[in-house]
């Protein structure tokens, strides 16, 4: 009988926990090359700093072998092949506490392997990191090595507490991490994650060439991307890509989607919308999955129910099937709610488009399938955290020519910006951009034009220091975790190849493919009716209006770190390890952009080396520091003085009350909501903008300009109304009077 071999050590995951009570849990989980599960063989102990005292028995299911139930299909030589993968959900946990675990058996250490993990926060002062769009090794012109950028990422943000940057104050440990999609490409296989993603993020070694063993100890929520779940997003084929070989970041055979089984996430999104579904507005067809090899197609709905069958597993709130709810869900952390979005193309009629942007008028996209407009508002309005960050990965707003079609989530911005969003993080595109608070017009989801109401509105207030509350959301594209940046104008293997420059340091023009010239750095970027300057041939004035992207770091890696104190929240963009020498020249007087401050970043630590016929690093990569690329702050401020929530007499009897708001400050109210308790008597509608949340009324009002009065009726009788008037700008004020009473 062959030894058991452990293929993926050890390493945790949130599981099927997303708001969070007096108690949290955490799902401990590895896979083993057993085709047959061995529970019983394994044991996992835990408790609090380092004393084990509670053991709970795993729980084995079989992945990556659900070609076999259809004899018809063929198993390709270069097939994954059924692997175990196992789960222990520890519960009971206390929040804002320290755990130690141990995992012994078969392929283990003798000693059994052992780590650490934190608890969710419950106060308001934590910290976490972002980044997206990493794993993969780009291959390099010239040799048969591979590079690693992403290595250096995950060594950063699992050190991210002790990183110095001169001028700044230190910062809290990132707790967890939010990963913004694309973790690994090209097909979202078990391939990747064995070659590439894997060795990384639960490295053996901390350093800029091994990464770190980040996911042992750290949660790392991530978002499905379009590579997570099969190339463009479209459509996912279950069988295996023809000639498939390690490190090609392709499907070797039955080990498509493995998403769902590799991550535990909670699982209290909708049914019905995973990668299976094409939906057309709110019309689905079971179209989005398909079995191709060699050249050949085929059906086999009983290998597409064993893969649904596979991701069965209970992670903390019973047995589900985690390809059913895990696209879109949400969790609580400290005093902020995130929600994480499914935007890949199935949900908008299969649409993918590529065209050069000087080529043709983008087009428009199909509506948000209402399933998921209903469930994204639900849970938005349920949350009575002040902090609301929403992750998708296809940005609604980048101004980075290489993705600027892949729009469709412009069709959401409205719903983010009337029910509270503070912050979109966003990955696709291979940079940093962040936006100026933006608010989105009825024209946001139009075919862009010149002519008419501009798509958004910005803040040119807002600064992040003097003037830190936004009018707007603020939206951010984190996509330079470590593959091939875009837009920069780098060459491989750092970059995707010559072309326009859209780096906020970059001047001049370009002479695009269709022999015009354009201009190169900000004047690129997307201007307020969402035209660039690439459309002018069929938009007149195209890119000629005012810029709502700020920041565009296209030719450096790296993350945000970001510090949650209270009502303030801190964003720090900080690169990947540079050299203490630069190669600038008077010619090219930043070829890596500029910092913070506007001076040149220095060069980055050489390119880590890869061999794909060992998987070993080659070489040793220098120690290098990191700088600081941006910061900004986003304060919630309270306003009670100048806000009133009053009720307005209404005649005995009546079966309504009226709500009168008067906004005296000097900031827009954005996300404006009342949330009224004790409405089991309310009569009126549920719809976008009411909603209930046990016996909470959420009623949206969307945005109160400075000096404005907005009254509402509310269909509820009984005597006066208890709740706040909550938004996105400010902390709550009472009904009744100024203060602090959160329902």
């Amino acid at each position: 009988m062959a030894a058991t071999t452990v293929t993926y050590a050890p390493y945790i995951q949130p599981g099927d926990a997303g708001p969070l009570d007096e108690r949290d849990q955490i799902v401990v989980t590895w896979q083993t090359n057993e085709a047959v599960p061995n529970p019983s063989a394994y044991k996992v102990q835990f408790g609090l700093g380092d004393d084990l005292y509670t053991s709970v028995q795993p729980v084995g299911r079989v992945v990556d072998n659900y070609l076999a139930a259809d004899a018809s299909l063929p198993v390709p030589p270069t097939a994954y092949g059924a692997h175990t993968s196992y789960t222990a959900v520890l519960h009971n946990l206390k929040p804002d506490a320290i755990y130690s675990y141990r995992v012994t058996g078969p392929g283990l250490p003798a000693g059994g392997f052992t780590s650490w993990f934190p608890t969710r926060k419950t106060g308001d002062h934590f910290a976490f990191t972002v980044m997206g769009d990493e794993g993969f090794f780009p291959t390099r012109s010239g040799t048969t090595l591979l590079t690693d950028f992403f290595a250096r990422i995950v060594h950063l943000m699992y050190n991210s507490g002790k990183i110095s940057l001169p001028g700044q104050p230190p910062r809290p440990q990132g707790e967890f991490a939010l990963n913004t999609g694309d973790n690994v490409y090209n097909t979202g296989s078990e391939d990747s994650y064995r070659d590439f993603w894997m060795p990384v993020w639960n490295s053996d070694v901390d350093s800029a060439d091994r990464g770190a063993p980040f996911i042992r100890t750290f949660k790392n929520y991530i978002v499905a991307g379009n590579h997570d779940i099969g190339g463009n997003g479209d459509f996912v084929n279950l069988l295996a890509t023809a000639g498939a070989a390690p490190y090609a970041g392709q499907t070797g055979g039955g080990d498509a989607l493995a998403y769902f089984n590799n991550y535990y996430f909670p699982l209290n999104g909708p049914a019905g919308v995973d990668p299976f579904y094409v939906f057309n507005g709110d019309t689905s067809t079971n179209t989005g999955a398909f079995f191709s090899y060699n050249g050949k197609t085929y059906t086999s709905p009983a290998a597409t129910e064993a893969f649904r069958a596979s991701t069965l597993v209970d992670t903390g709130k019973g047995p589900k099937r985690q390809i059913d709810h895990m696209g879109n869900y949400s969790f609580d952390y400290g005093n902020a709610h995130f929600v994480f979005l499914n935007a890949n193309p199935h949900l908008f009629n299969a649409l993918v488009d590529f065209t050069a942007i000087f080529a043709e008028a983008p087009g428009n996209f199909p509506p948000y399938p209402k399933v998921l407009r209903e469930w994204l508002i639900n849970d938005l309005d349920s949350s009575d955290k002040p902090w609301k960050i929403v992750v998708y990965h296809q940005p609604a707003f980048s101004s980075g020519y290489a993705t600027l079609r892949n729009n469709q989530m412009r069709q959401i911005t409205q719903v983010l910006q009337d029910h509270g969003v503070n912050l979109v993080y966003n990955g696709h595109e291979h940079n940093y951009q962040r936006t100026r608070p933006i608010r989105a017009t009825a024209a946001v989801t139009n075919v862009p034009t010149e002519l008419g109401l501009e798509a958004v509105l910005m803040d040119m207030a807002f600064d992040g220091a003097a003037h830190r509350v936004p009018d707007g959301i603020i939206h951010l594209v984190e996509g330079a975790g470590g593959n091939r940046d875009f837009d920069g104008d780098e060459p491989n293997p750092r970059g995707q190849g010559g072309g326009l420059d859209q780096d906020d340091s970059a001047t001049g023009t370009f002479v695009a493919g269709d022999g015009h010239t354009y201009p190169q750095g900000p004047a690129s970027w997307l201007d307020t009716h969402l035209t660039v300057a690439e459309m002018a041939p069929f938009v007149t004035g195209a890119g000629q209006g005012p810029k709502f992207t700020v920041k565009f770091k296209a030719k450096i890696f790296s993350f945000g770190h970001i510090v949650v104190a209270g009502n303030k929240l801190t964003h720090y963009q900080i690169s990947e390890p540079l050299l203490p020498t630069s190669s600038a020249t008077t010619l090219n007087p930043a070829p890596f952009g500029v910092d913070y401050y506007g001076r040149p970043i220095r060069d980055p630590i050489p390119d880590t080396m890869v061999d794909p016929a060992t998987g070993q690093v080659v070489g040793v990569s220098p120690p290098g520091a990191p700088a600081l690329l941006d910061k900004w702050t986003v304060e919630k401020p309270d306003l009670d003085d100048a806000i009133t929530v009053r009720l307005a007499p209404q005649p005995y009897g009546s079966n309504s009350q009226m709500v009168v708001v008067t906004n005296k400050s000097p900031h827009a109210l954005n996300g404006a909501q009342l949330v009224l308790r004790d409405a089991d008597d309310y009569t009126g509608p549920l719809d976008d903008t009411h909603t209930l949340a046990g016996d909470r009324l959420v009623i949206t009002l969307g945005r109160i300009a400075p000096g404005a009065v907005t009254s509402v009726n509310v269909p509820m009788r009984g005597g006066d109304l208890h709740g706040v008037l909550r938004s996105a700008t400010a902390q709550p004020v009472r009904i009744g009077q100024g203060g602090d009473d959160r329902p």
